[in-house]
Formats: C-alpha cells, sequence, structure tokens
C-alpha cells in the first residue's frame, strides 16, 4: 500500500505539473475526477510531497492563493532564511517575485512588532495585512524566535538597533 500511494503522488504532482507548464492548474475537484480517489486523500498526498520536497506544486491555492492549501508563505520565507535570492525563490514557487517580495517583507516587519507586543489586529493593520495572514506569518515567527531574547538576537543581526 504505501508503494502504491508513492506512485499516485508523483503522478498526481507530475499531472499538475504538467498542466500548469500548459498555463493551466488543475484544483482538487479535476484531480479527484482524474484519479478517482477523495479530494482529502488527494490534498494529504500534495502537502506530503510539498513537504518532503521543500516544493509547492502548482495548484489555484498554491499559485493563485485561493483555499487554504499549503502554506506556500512558510516555504517562501524558509527559503528566504536558507539564503535564497527573490528570484531562484519565485522560480522554485511558482510565484512572481513581487508576491515573493510581499511575503518576506510582512515575515521581516513581523519580528520587531511582536518585540513590543504589537496586537495581531494592529499588525494587520499598520502592514495593511488581513488578520489571517499576520496570523499565519506569525507561525513561523514564534516557532525561530520564542524567546524575547532569540527575537531581539534576530532583530541586532539584521541591523536593527534596539
Amino acid at each position: 500500500m504505501p508503494q502504491c500511494l508513492e506512485q499516485l503522488k508523483r503522478r498526481i504532482v507530475r499531472v499538475c505539473f504538467e498542466a500548469y507548464r500548459q498555463n493551466g492548474l488543475l484544483g482538487l475537484m479535476d484531480l479527484q475526477w482524474i484519479f478517482q480517489t477523495s479530494t482529502a486523500r488527494i490534498s494529504e498526498l500534495i502537502r506530503s510531497f510539498q513537504k518532503e520536497h521543500n516544493i509547492v506544486v502548482p495548484t489555484p491555492g498554491t499559485v493563485l492563493d485561493a483555499g487554504r492549501s499549503m502554506t506556500h508563505k512558510d516555504i517562501i520565507v524558509n527559503l528566504h532564511l536558507q539564503g535564497h535570492t527573490v528570484k531562484e525563490i519565485a522560480k522554485i514557487t511558482y510565484h512572481s517575485p513581487r508576491a515573493v517580495d510581499n511575503h518576506i517583507s510582512t515575515f521581516q516587519s513581523l519580528p520587531i512588532l511582536r518585540l513590543f507586543r504589537v496586537p495581531p489586529e494592529i499588525m494587520a493593520r499598520l502592514l495593511q495585512k488581513t488578520l489571517r495572514l499576520i496570523r499565519e506569518h506569525l507561525n513561523p515567527v514564534r516557532k525561530l524566535y520564542p524567546s524575547t531574547s532569540q527575537l531581539r538576537q534576530y532583530l541586532r543581526e539584521q541591523g536593527v538597533k534596539i
């Protein structure tokens, strides 16, 4: 069974990339009809592939930011923290450089706001982002810098004088 699921996962991902290369996107319902399996299983397999390979599979959720797909924001931020350029990240994640810049700048703004204990609702207002987006970007900030001292250290490394 695991080998069959692994093969199905590769097939689903290949079909998604082929559709994208032909200027199309396949949603979960499309993939459900093609592969005759549940959308839950397809979603699980796509998420698994993305985590294993640190790559974004082109679907309406990842390319168009439609729905609650894999956290491409996390992938973009992780690639940024690994030292990849905006151009490299855009190519890997199938996002425009402008969208990548937008995610990175939002991520970079949050540590200082969190340090001064600005509530997420006010962060959203200041950065002109939705509250949901701010909360999604705060998750990696909390994981990477759980303590105030780690947050301060990161900000110092970024050239912020506190």
